[in-house]
């Protein structure tokens, strides 16, 4: 008792003064009503700490009644013991060495509290863990008890879960009006979760004053309870109790109810409120029910959040309607979940987005909006229309397998029709696929306080995967490539060009919001260069002549394990291309590029290229003027070439110079290509030397030694194997003096097929030059007109 006004005293004859509360009587305490008891009426009453209520008497007396105080007893006329037992509320704190398990006032007390509307007023006094008297120094046990006063004469002992002191089987129950008007209902602790109630019989309050209903394994004698949550379409069982007035259970109760399920979102007053289900239009309560009557194999089909049960008496033209004073929610008992689009970039129901694989169908592209379905079924797989609650997801990253790394879920924005949550406006972020799990823990948020569990509260779905999801785009940035001039500071038509930088391409894995998916790697790549559909092949065109291209490999790719990657295309060592040789045409500047097709086995391909929007191909270099691959050092110059040959005449006594050079189509006529210092001639294989006299006619490699008739000889040199300014330096030594004759060279410059020319005017630029080196004759003036000679 803490009330400043009303408090625990030593009335003269109690055992100890408080603060020390053993063996301690209060205050009168005002009812807030009248309550007639026996004879007299009362307005007040006292709380004596050993489990008493007197009225009009200030007794204290000590330890168990059954050595103190025992009914019946002159002394305590007009007094009610729940519990007569030596309990002791002193706090730990309060007794200097007392040993007590009563160690703070929230949870070790004596209240009373006044409560309800007249004519069923009521007054409550609860004893709340308060041990027992053990020794001079300690108290043990745990006792909760609580006693009501009712303003209608009736009063109730209900006993709570406790654990016995030393004396627990010897504490008297009963009340006492006089010494020969009394009761002795016990003695020892009852069952815990009882109730005793004590009414005047007959006296009018027979007639049930309201009904109750809660979960049928609430105690017996309960006149509350709770009611948790149930599951749509699994059926479960409810207990409706008639109660006087008092309340208490009307055991003697035999008139006929309706019960019904009723929302109670629908109306404020238990009468409006919508029916949900009818549990029975009527039942009649039999004697045997004992007030309490159990309804089994209620089942309801639908969910709602905040239901009540309600009581109609008689069932027939009902004159009163109560309504169950716990509310309960009825929630779905699984929910199922299905991701689906119309096509990879757009929401819709088309596709069950379901792919879990890494080359598993269908695909969705990272960031672009997709479908979210969020049913709600009973236990037996039917929808429940009536579920509005707010459904969350849980999402786990599931592929790639291995270092997956989680993006962004986005739900969107759920609509709810028949209990159907649709989401149109979801997406992922990333690549690959999720695992998603669909929860709602506050549905049955009504249940929280009633003892339901938050796994019985919660709804849930199996864990389903949503995948498989691809990049929406690629990135590409190209490097500069730089073609190297086949011959110094050009390059002939026809002869082969290579790379001196080499094509290569950054590719970066994008979703719709142009940021990096990292999930794009290892099996999740799948750009394949070598693809048999999808591989990539460069192909390259110039301005204005036709290309023979020498290398068509697929580039060699560099996954770098987070979204992006590098595709190099051939080498620096690698013939790639060279111009189309025909006939001559005149010098230009090569205007080269390359292109190629950048798409991965799910179609992904690129949107931007060099931070520009751009799609297929992609391109280095494109063939307008100044605008295709560079070479390097700017040399983009191409030439139609030929080697040359001229017949020599000279001395026997001297060397014999013989003219070989190359030679460029200027447009009108062929010039000394004098900036060519790059061919380079084998002697012993490009030219081959022949006449009558040497191996009888039979042509021989050109470091031959030939005979020049009667004795001489002659042998071939370059004197520039590889051309100097175009010229080859080609020359015969002397054969010697009388020895006349001549030598016949054929070239073979097939390995040099862009130095061939059309020699014997077939039409076809096949050929090589020939020539001849004649000793001892003398060639003449080549501006000689006319030349006639006299023996």
């Amino acid at each position: 008792m803490y009330s400043s006004i009303y408090k625990f005293t030593n009335s003269g004859d109690c055992g100890t003064s408080p603060p020390i509360l053993d063996d301690t009587i209060s205050d009168p305490i005002p009812l807030g009503f009248t309550f007639k008891y026996g004879s007299k009426s009362f307005t007040s009453v006292r709380v004596m700490s050993n489990g008493r209520l007197q009225f009009d008497n200030n007794t204290c007396g000590f330890g168990s009644p059954v050595t103190q105080l025992p009914y019946p007893v002159s002394s305590l006329q007009y007094s009610m013991r729940i519990y007569g037992n030596d309990m002791d509320p002193t706090m730990k704190s309060e007794a200097s060495g007392y040993s007590t398990n009563c160690t703070s006032r929230s949870s070790c007390y004596v209240s009373y509290s006044s409560d309800g509307s007249s004519p069923n007023r009521r007054f409550i006094v609860t004893w709340n863990n308060v041990p027992e008297w053990a020794a001079a120094s300690s108290a043990t046990g745990s006792y909760n008890l609580q006693l009501i006063v009712y303003e209608n004469g009736e009063f109730l002992y209900q006993y709570g879960n406790s654990s016995p002191g030393p004396s627990a089987k010897l504490g008297q129950i009963g009340w006492e009006v006089d010494t020969t008007d009394y009761a002795v209902a016990g003695t020892g602790f009852p069952a815990d979760q009882s109730a005793l109630l004590f009414y005047i019989p007959n006296s009018g309050s027979m007639k049930p004053g309201a009904f109750n209903a809660f979960d049928t394994s609430t105690w017996s004698g309960s006149t509350v309870g709770v009611i948790q949550t149930k599951v749509a379409g699994t059926p479960f069982t409810l207990d409706v109790v008639a109660l006087n007035a008092i309340p208490s259970v009307l055991t003697t109760f035999t008139g006929a109810v309706k019960v019904e399920i009723v929302d109670t979102n629908s109306a404020a007053s238990c009468s409006a409120m919508t029916v949900i289900q009818t549990i029975t239009s009527s039942y009649t309560f039999k004697s045997t029910d004992n007030g309490r009557h159990t309804f089994s194999a209620i089942n309801q089909a639908n969910s709602y959040p905040n239901l009540q049960v309600r009581i109609a008496y008689p069932a027939t033209n009902p004159t009163s309607y109560t309504c169950s004073t716990d509310q309960f929610a009825i929630r779905p008992s699984y929910f199922g979940f299905v991701a689906s689009d119309n096509d990879w970039s757009t929401a819709g129901v088309a596709r069950n987005l379901n792919a879990v694989t890494v080359s598993a169908t269908p695909t969705h592209k990272a960031g672009q909006p997709l479908t979210l379905t969020i049913k709600p079924y009973n236990s037996l797989g039917a929808v429940t229309n009536q579920y509005n609650g707010s459904p969350i997801l849980a999402v786990t990253c599931v592929l790639p397998v291995s270092n997956c790394i989680s993006g962004t879920f986005n739900v969107g924005t759920f609509s709810s029709s028949g209990g159907v949550s649709t989401s149109n406006t979801a997406s992922y972020n990333e690549v690959g696929a999720v695992s998603v799990t669909v929860t709602d823990s506050t549905f049955a948020q009504i249940d929280a306080s009633d003892g339901t569990s938050a796994s019985n509260r919660t709804i849930t779905s199996a864990a389903s995967n949503v995948g498989r999801f691809v990049p929406d785009h690629f990135d590409v940035n190209l490097n500069s490539p730089l073609f190297t001039s086949s011959c110094g500071t050009f390059s002939y038509i026809g002869q082969p060009i290579k790379y001196a930088t080499r094509p290569v391409v950054s590719v970066t894995a994008k979703n719709s919001d142009n940021v990096i998916t990292q999930n794009y790697k290892s099996d999740l790549w799948k750009i394949n260069p070598t693809h048999v559909t999808y591989g990539i092949t460069p192909s390259y065109s110039e301005a204005t002549q036709p290309l023979t291209v020498l290398n068509t490999n697929s580039p060699v790719l560099v996954d770098n394990g987070n979204g992006s990657g590098t595709l190099s295309f051939a080498d620096t060592t690698s013939n790639i291309l060279a111009v189309t040789r025909s006939n001559p045409i005149v010098p230009f500047n090569a205007e080269i590029a390359m292109s190629f097709n950048l798409q991965d086995t799910d179609a992904v391909t690129v949107a931007n290229i060099n931070g520009f929007a751009a799609t297929n191909p992609v391109r280095f270099g494109t063939t307008s003027v100044g605008n295709g691959i560079g070479f390097s050092s700017g040399n983009k110059g191409i030439r139609w070439g030929r080697m040359s040959m001229q017949n020599s005449f000279g001395s026997e006594l001297l060397p014999l110079a013989l003219p070989l050079f190359s030679e460029y189509f200027n447009g009108s006529s062929f010039l000394l290509n004098n900036v060519d210092n790059c061919t380079t001639l084998t002697l012993s294989s490009q030219l081959m030397l022949s006449n009558p006299v040497t191996a009888n006619g039979a042509a021989k490699p050109g470091n031959t030694v030939m005979t020049i008739t009667p004795s001489g000889t002659s042998q071939a040199t370059l004197t520039h194997s590889t051309l100097v300014a175009g010229d080859a330096g080609l020359s015969f030594s002397a054969p010697g003096s009388g020895n006349t004759g001549y030598i016949d060279i054929n070239a073979n410059f097939s390995s040099l097929p862009w130095l061939l020319f059309d020699w014997d005017h077939d039409g076809n630029q096949n050929n090589s030059p020939a020539a001849r080196a004649n000793f001892g004759i003398y060639k003449g003036n080549s501006k000689q007109i006319y030349w006639r000679e006299v023996y």
